[in-house]
């Protein structure tokens, strides 16, 4: 049966129907997901992995695998040079020991009344940045998506290629419920990849590991802020794997805009969007999320690809009617 919707997307309204869904899982970059936490009840924060170009603009994106309402904290994030196993290479000899600048730092809250100040402390062979956050009514990390973004200017020294890696410090990082108590985490590591200015940008078909018959959390992800006036999404996938119509979602904290759905065709999905003051994607991540129920007769152990179709996929940046060059990761959906 044919599934269409146009749907138009208003910031407060969908963070509160954010509640209702499900945790997002963690995929590759992240491990395996489990409601938020693991044995002790830890809260996983997450890095998502970073691209930036020499001298331009890094966005540190923080999020959780589940709902938790907090009410204050505290995020740091610490930034290492890359190393080679046996000493230092001579890249990290050349590399800049403080590579980012921090600009300014946003957390989201669904009432909307967080107020968030950054942190930054430099050593002499590294950096650590933060931020230091409130929220009146509790609500930070109420809805699943991100949690906070810090917006940094990478060195314009460093060179294409370079890798620094990402960690949330535990013992500078604290997280306080809406009655008071503590929260403890579990941090999870990323990457900040430094990209030639000319090179194409970078998307991914956000895959998921599940139990047959469980809902699949997918979607298109980013790895860098670049404005998005509209585009198209083609995801083809085997229908076999499917239990039901795929549901989309584009979270306004990425950005706001409007989109329609096809899936008509089996196994085939495809998102038309737009956003008109192309602040789509002035938060990367999953700009794109997709619903996907899947078949409780998929077979344990049967792992099969979720592909982005070039032909039928395109972005379109800030000058109207101009494609942007991108290259593409392709996720799988894995029955464990």
């Amino acid at each position: 049966m044919k599934h269409r919707a146009i749907v138009r997307l208003f910031a407060p309204l969908l963070l509160l129907a954010l509640l209702a869904h499900p945790a997002e899982r963690a995929l590759a970059r992240g491990g395996d997901d489990d409601g938020g936490g693991n044995d002790s009840g830890a809260l996983k924060l997450r890095l998502d992995d970073a691209i930036g170009t020499p001298g331009g603009t890094v966005a540190l994106v923080v999020r959780t695998y589940a709902p938790r309402p907090l009410r204050q904290g505290r995020i740091t994030v610490r930034v290492r040079r890359p190393g080679a196993k046996l000493g230092i290479d001579a890249a990290a000899v050349t590399t800049p020991a403080r590579p980012l600048t921090l600009q300014r730092v946003v957390v989201f809250s669904v009432a909307g009344d967080a107020i968030a100040q950054p942190q930054v402390v430099n050593g002499p062979d590294g950096q650590s940045v933060g931020v230091q956050f409130s929220s009146p009514s509790a609500t930070v990390n109420a809805a699943d998506g991100p949690l906070a973004v810090l917006f940094l200017q990478l060195d314009r020294n460093v060179a294409p290629g370079q890798v620094f890696l990402l960690d949330i410090d535990p013992a500078a990082t604290g997280l306080v419920d809406p009655a008071g108590a503590q929260v403890s985490v579990t941090p999870l590591e990323a990457r900040l990849r430094v990209r030639a200015p000319s090179a194409p940008y970078a998307i991914e078909s956000e895959g998921d590991e599940i139990g047959p018959g469980d809902t699949a959390e997918l979607g298109l992800e980013t790895f860098e802020p670049f404005p998005i006036r509209s585009g198209r999404l083609t995801l083809r996938f085997d229908p076999q794997a499917a239990g039901g119509t795929p549901v989309v979602r584009m979270d306004p904290r990425y950005g706001k805009a409007t989109f329609h759905v096809n899936s008509a065709q089996p196994g085939v999905l495809v998102v038309d969007f737009q956003s008109k003051n192309t602040s789509l994607n002035s938060v990367p991540g999953r700009i794109i999320a997709i619903s996907l129920p899947t078949s409780p007769a998929a077979p344990l152990g049967w792992t099969t690809p979720l592909t982005v179709d070039r032909q039928g996929t395109w972005l379109v940046g800030k000058r109207a009617g101009r494609r942007l060059a991108f290259t593409v990761e392709n996720g799988d959906l894995s029955f464990r």
